[in-house]
């Protein structure tokens, strides 16, 4: 079976000897950076907050159940903690992040206050797209809502040092693929979202420093051909994965590019 992820081949576009360490050789880091630390913290909670709430009720239930489901996501940091997260006091807080008073998360939450109703959390998909080949697309969506007016969005969380810009968004292919495979599945989505957190330090931050809900309406064509570079880097993934283990190392370039480089998992690894 050919099952290539988003963040396969994501891996594998942004550097071969990166997508070789880790989709290869299946080497993982003995610990994580900060960065990608509080991210994963951060998804956990509002995971944990998403599903207190539950799917499949009305926006009036819903806002019923914020005040104990967010008592489960400040749990859920408690144990995060527990389970050795530190803050880092060059970043900001996650805690301040998602909880401060006034401006964090929490106090200016986009759905259940605003009458979302809530579809699916942390949901895993898995669509077949070639029956000959067996070839498929896993995926796993943060969220997925319905809007006051009944068009249904899929989100992703962002937990970004700075929001993105309009013109990067428009570059990033993860909301367009969702957006394709949800509808080949059945779903019919309206479009996609970015729910993002900043984690830069700001002395004094107002609640729009802190929390950005944009959302985005890729066009049939831009969908299609996302999806359709995702299906054909998928193929190329595959193709190399049935070569001999050296093979594969022989084809595994590196970038060799300061940007790149300065922040990967493999960096020491690579540079020996």
């Amino acid at each position: 079976m050919g099952t290539v992820s988003h963040s396969e081949v994501d891996s594998y576009l942004l550097c071969r000897r990166k997508h070789y360490y880790g989709y290869g050789l299946s080497l993982q880091r003995v610990s994580e950076s900060h960065s990608l630390a509080m991210g994963t913290a951060g998804h956990r909670i509002l995971e944990t907050f998403y599903r207190a709430i539950g799917t499949g009720y009305s926006a009036e239930t819903q806002l019923k159940s914020f005040d104990s489901a967010l008592e489960e996501a400040k749990a859920e940091y408690d144990l995060i903690v527990e389970e050795g997260f530190e803050e880092d006091p060059k970043k900001a807080s996650l805690y301040g992040v998602l909880f401060n008073e006034g401006i964090g998360y929490f106090a200016q939450e986009p759905f259940v206050k605003n009458k979302y109703e809530i579809l699916a959390v942390e949901a895993d998909f898995n669509l077949l797209y070639d029956e000959e080949s067996d070839s498929h697309y896993p995926f796993v969506v943060d969220l997925i809502v319905r809007d006051p007016d009944g068009k249904m969005i899929v989100v992703d969380h962002k937990f970004v040092y700075d929001f993105y810009t309009v013109e990067a968004s428009d570059m990033q292919p993860q909301i367009p693929k969702y957006i394709g495979a949800l509808r080949a599945l059945g779903y019919d989505i309206s479009h996609g979202a970015y729910n993002m957190c900043r984690t830069r330090k700001i002395k004094e931050p107002t609640a729009e420093q802190m929390h950005h809900f944009m959302l985005l309406k890729p066009n049939p064509a831009r969908v299609k051909t996302t999806f359709l570079e995702q299906i054909h880097v998928a193929d190329e993934v595959q193709a190399l994965k049935s070569l001999p283990i050296e093979k594969q190392e022989e084809r595994a370039f590196r970038v060799a590019n300061k940007m790149v480089c300065q922040s990967c998992s493999f960096r020491d690894l690579c540079s020996t």
